[in-house]
């Protein structure tokens, strides 16, 4: 296999843990912003709980993408970067508020502007996933690459915004104690599953004029399907209350459609412009980003499995 598939396919699997890691982070910023009813103290506190020790360590993923594209691909790079200069800096201006906010919030004895730093921390958590839906699908359109707004790109901001929150919510429902607070986040899985399938299907729906490319090689075969399965079946199973297994389900429906993503881009990165095979780095820059990633992988890969098993047992037994 070509090296600039390697790398590529090695970006994908870095895309995929963002969303798990990441994604769910935004999703507890979503339902810390719903949080309702007479639990709303005890939901916002689990929540806290469940991704404050390690909220830090998911979005590394997301810098370990942006760099190896930088490194591996860089005229596409540029050209992604620019055209999307807009975008890109409202999320990553929306990633360093929501920490910030999330930090401030913990520590800050005035009830008041507790509030506030809540309200940015909510409005960043929700603002970030739909830009990510938003430019993941602007990166599929068979035009010059900009964010212009319609209703595919809308329905894909919404989509990305739908799943984190499931991710979140099917995530809770295992780390909650109180069988009521549980109750509470399945209603929460169950409807927005219900709201991500549905923007899906619009997404789908909309995309043959801008994308046609996207419906014949995901529309219509595996991803979809596999996509639709894993949805239909992560909701039976939040339905009938088994959710260390439904939680499995949402993480394969995740990667699902992230790997669904790179088989509709196929070896495009900028529609019309540059290609995994018009715009790969040097042989010799390849093969030392390829050996920096195993040696990465072999030294990171158990540091966080760790952090994320020392971390978790106090969630769990809450």
């Amino acid at each position: 296999m070509p090296l600039e598939h390697v790398l590529a396919a090695v970006m994908v699997g870095g895309l995929v843990l963002y969303l798990l890691g990441g994604g769910a982070d935004f999703g507890g910023g979503v339902w810390d912003l719903l949080a309702s009813g007479p639990r709303k103290g005890a939901q916002r506190a689990l929540i806290e709980k469940a991704i404050g020790p390690i909220w830090e360590a998911n979005h590394v993923w997301f810098i370990f993408v942006f760099v190896l594209l930088f490194s591996a691909f860089p005229p596409a790079f540029a050209t992604l970067t620019t055209a999307l200069f807009t975008p890109l800096t409202l999320y990553a201006l929306g990633l360093v508020m929501r920490g910030a906010a999330f930090t401030f919030r913990h520590y800050d004895a005035d009830v008041r502007r507790r509030r506030r730093f809540g309200a940015m921390f909510s409005a960043a958590s929700v603002g970030c996933p739909f830009l990510l839906g938003a430019m993941g699908a602007a990166l599929v359109r068979e035009q010059p690459l900009s964010l212009a707004i319609d209703v595919f790109v809308v329905a894909a901001g919404l989509f990305t915004l739908a799943l984190v929150a499931a991710l979140a919510a099917t995530y809770l429902t295992v780390e909650a104690a109180d069988e009521a607070l549980r109750e509470d986040f399945r209603r929460r899985a169950l409807g927005s599953l219900a709201v991500a399938g549905l923007a899906s299907w619009v997404a789908l729906g909309t995309a043959g004029s801008v994308a046609p490319h996207l419906i014949a090689r995901v529309g219509q075969g595996g991803p979809a399907v596999f996509g639709t399965l894993f949805g239909a079946l992560a909701l039976a199973l939040v339905a009938t209350r088994r959710f260390r297994l439904a939680r499995l389900v949402v993480g394969a429906l995740a990667g699902t459609v992230v790997i669904g993503w790179a088989l509709a881009k196929g070896e495009t990165l900028v529609w019309g412009e540059h290609t995994l095979g018009s715009s790969h780095a040097q042989p010799s820059t390849m093969v030392f980003l390829l050996a920096a990633t195993v040696i990465a992988a072999v030294l990171v890969g158990p540091s966080l499995v760790f952090l994320f098993t020392v971390f978790a047992r106090p969630a769990r037994r809450a």
